[in-house]
């Protein structure tokens, strides 16, 4: 995303002198490679956002059995 503030003064036209001009037309292979890139980078972080939630899930079923078996025995030793 390309966020900017344009400020426009009084008296001035709301262009901006020095705009950047688009580069010519893309080939359509550039686009098509452009779009492959773009979706394998999603693929890639998809892949990446599920191989963190399943360690973090794996951890936290680890440490709930690990708190469930100390309090078992703690209960069992009464």
């Amino acid at each position: 995303m390309n966020s900017a503030i344009k400020i426009v003064k009084r008296g001035t036209s709301g262009k901006p002198n020095n705009v950047p001009v688009p580069p010519a037309g893309k080939t359509e292979h550039e686009r098509e490679r452009d779009t492959a890139s773009t979706v394998k980078s999603w693929v890639a972080e998809w892949e990446e956002r599920k191989r963190s939630l399943q360690i973090a899930a794996f951890v936290f079923v680890r440490a709930y059995d690990h708190s469930r078996q100390t309090s078992g025995a703690a209960v069992t030793a009464n």
